[in-house]
């Protein structure tokens, strides 16, 4: 295969068949060639770009310059490249600009724009992707401009990508999750709620990541909770006062959040839960509101006794620093929804239908595990819908490649 210099790619109709042509600038990435023979400086990625120590110039990795002493390494070929050259076209298509103003051949026109790519900061990126409206295509166009090479995606990932696909369904085709069941909660609170509803769940023929059981010895929570929920069909986040709203404990009261707060896990977990729902990678969100529980084991009402936080309508930036982190991390480019209020995640947590602990636990333990049960039944069923018509567009696909000669 080669490397297509996206920039100078011209695409000619001929009859009902399009034709690519103007190939010229292309190397092979199998015989191990150097780019920089020929190429667009406006659509070339950032590590094409070196810094001359002389005059601090930046300058391309050009091989017509090139000499040993000439002060910088030539770049072998990569499909990294083309997927930066692609995410540059996307770009343009999608906003109407190009990435960076460059002249009628696609050459950068400023040094002080040439210094932007070269250093390509992710401020320089976020301000970027703030002029592409359409969320999916935002996402895309993140991927493919990212400042590291290795965690562009390749061409498989970019075709099965929703804003490629026009469907928001993320898993491949017969692709099942790990795990049924998610489950978000406080350590400190609730890990007696935790371990009664993981047997529970268990018991029902469900399968539950639990960090406590299913976190791998030498794996950090950091790392370990986005791969679990990645794997996941549901997610299911246990609410409760001591949990988000602690009369004791200011870390542990959304009430006393503020946009300079330190992360909070149980918050950022949600937070990409909600990312996740949002993209069609996890399927259902179920909330379950636990009430005080009095001497007799009775539990109150969770709204009506007021263990519900009145949450702040601010961005924690922390938590988005980490979200972005994580979602770079896995190849998941930038958020679809970005900058959440605290007051927003929680509210949209909470839109999801749940369940409630209230009263005795032989009341409501079995109504809650059968609405979890349900929720992923659904999905279940969802995902198998979704194979079958991917397999009938396939089959399309191969009859009218048969037909009319694609």
């Amino acid at each position: 295969m080669c490397i297509l210099y996206l920039a100078a790619l011209n695409i000619l109709l001929v009859s009902p068949f399009f034709k690519l042509i103007d190939l010229d600038a292309s190397v092979s990435v199998e015989n191990k060639e150097n780019v920089g023979m020929k190429y667009s400086s406006a659509c070339i990625p950032p590590e094409m770009l070196w810094e001359n120590p002389e005059d601090k110039s930046i300058k391309v990795r050009s091989i017509e310059n090139w000499t040993p002493a000439a002060g910088y390494d030539l770049l072998p070929a990569s499909y990294s490249y083309d997927m930066w050259s692609f995410g540059c076209l996307l770009y343009l298509l999608c906003t109407g600009i190009t990435l960076f103003p460059s002249s009628i051949s696609d050459e950068l026109v400023s040094e002080k724009d040439a210094r932007e790519l070269y250093e390509w900061t992710d401020d320089t990126k976020r301000d970027v992707l703030s002029r592409v409206t359409n969320a999916s295509a935002r996402n895309l166009v993140s991927l493919l401009l990212n400042k590291d090479p290795d965690l562009r995606p390749l061409s498989g990932h970019v075709l099965n990508h929703p804003f490629i696909r026009g469907r928001p369904l993320a898993r491949q085709l017969g692709e099942k999750p790990k795990w049924d069941v998610y489950l978000s909660y406080r350590e400190d609170c609730d890990s007696g709620h935790v371990s009664a509803l993981y047997e529970r769940l268990l018991e029902a023929g469900i399968s539950v990541w639990w960090d406590k059981e299913c976190l791998e010895s030498d794996q950090r929570w950091e790392t370990g909770f986005c791969a679990a929920l990645l794997s996941s069909r549901c997610m299911v986040c246990l609410l409760s006062r001591l949990a988000i709203n602690s009369p004791i404990e200011d870390k542990l009261n959304f009430e006393k959040l503020t946009s300079d707060s330190v992360c909070d896990n149980m918050l950022l977990e949600w937070r990409l839960g909600l990312e996740l729902k949002e993209r069609g990678i996890l399927d259902g969100i179920f909330p379950v509101m636990i009430g005080d529980v009095d001497e007799k084991g009775v539990y109150s009402d969770y709204f009506k006794t007021g263990c519900h936080p009145v949450a702040p309508d601010l961005v924690i930036d922390d938590v988005e620093a980490q979200i972005h982190a994580h979602l770079d991390l896995d190849g998941l480019g930038s958020p679809y929804k970005e900058r959440l209020t605290v007051k927003g995640i929680v509210t949209e947590i909470l839109a999801n239908q749940g369940g409630f602990y209230c009263g005795l636990v032989q009341d409501f333990m079995g109504k809650v595990v059968s609405s979890i049960n349900e929720m992923v039944q659904d999905s279940n069923r969802a995902l198998a819908t979704a194979a079958r018509k991917d397999s009938e567009i396939c089959k399309l696909t191969r009859v009218r490649s048969t037909t009319v000669g694609w």
